[in-house]
């Protein structure tokens, strides 16, 4: 009779634990799109307090629209002080210039005008004509690197993202939710598990021009990852050089090297956004370097070696979060 109360005790107690719950919010921002994945006892809708929050990111952060802070601040309708009273764009400015510093001008958020010149960032031909003028770049170099913060044009778009990202995953945070996924463009900040009790698992897509496929499969554990890569967003001049969107701050000229992507995984989206973006003008062996001097940053690189074979470089910490079947 004991045992049956305490099987009884036992039955009611599991019956009694609420299922968890999934809750699904997509998103379009940043010119890009994204979904947020969090798990609740109960269905719970976040889908207006996260649109709203990435439109007040936009709003600060976007050189698309018009009446954003930064496009006011680039157009000098608004001054640097004033522009630097919004928290979104006196953070993101504050984070870009440490990340300057750190990797020595190979981050850059005042590039505006070389990303201009160049006009990567408009696919709308397959080809055109570009003459290119060193004495234009080499002024351009100089105005970025050491001209004052008062007369530069800026572009957070390297780091927008991440920080986007980041904005959403402390909102859930603050909400109480301790496991969630939030992506904006393929940039992730990940807590705890999923629906399943699993890590979050992200894919880092082959380097491919043409096509999109996983290349591995990562668990995130409590941390934040980003990539960035040089593999699908390109232009092509009439003579056949093909102009990469990453441009070296420090040289003008983008870059081109066996470097095909770089992730790195830390405690948040908007540092490892940027630090992505540095390695790839880095370049493989330098960041690969770098890195491993800084131990709050993981990385794994993708390359093409001398046969054009794609190779793969991660950095020991790296090894924890690889997904093994």
């Amino acid at each position: 009779m004991k045992n049956l109360f305490y099987l009884t005790f036992i039955t009611l107690l599991f019956s009694c634990k609420p299922s968890l719950k999934e809750n699904l919010v997509q998103v379009s921002t940043m010119g890009t799109s994204g979904s947020i994945k969090y798990i609740t006892e109960t269905p719970i809708d976040f889908q207006k307090e996260i649109d709203s929050l990435l439109l007040d990111v936009n709003m600060s952060l976007s050189t698309w629209i018009d009446s954003s802070v930064i496009s006011k601040l680039n157009r000098k309708k608004n001054s640097f002080k004033i522009a630097m009273l919004d928290s979104h764009l006196n953070h993101n400015e504050s984070v870009s210039s440490r990340i300057k510093r750190e990797t020595n001008g190979s981050f850059n958020a005042s590039i505006m005008p070389l990303v201009n010149y160049w006009k990567v960032q408009s696919k709308d031909a397959e080809s055109y004509r570009l003459e290119i003028d060193s004495l234009i770049i080499d002024s351009l170099v100089k105005h970025i690197n050491y001209g004052s913060p008062f007369i530069k044009t800026y572009d957070f778009s390297a780091i927008a993202k991440g920080y986007g990202v980041d904005v959403i995953a402390n909102f859930l945070s603050e909400k109480g939710i301790k496991n969630f996924m939030v992506e904006i463009g393929g940039e992730v900040n990940c807590k705890g598990k999923n629906i399943k009790n699993q890590y979050w698992k992200i894919g880092i897509e082959e380097p491919n021009e043409e096509a999109r496929n996983i290349f591995e499969v990562v668990q995130i554990k409590d941390a934040a990852m980003a990539t960035s890569g040089n593999y699908r967003n390109f232009k092509v001049l009439d003579s056949g050089q093909k102009i990469v969107h990453i441009i070296n701050p420090k040289t003008g000229y983008p870059e081109i090297s066996n470097l095909l992507s770089a992730s790195i995984i830390t405690d948040n989206c908007m540092e490892a956004d940027a630090y992505a973006t540095a390695c790839m003008v880095m370049g493989l062996d330098t960041c690969y370097d770098f890195i491993l001097k800084n131990p709050d940053l993981e990385c794994y690189l993708l390359y093409s070696d001398e046969n054009g074979e794609i190779q793969k470089k991660y950095s020991s910490g790296f090894e924890q979060y690889l997904f093994k079947n």
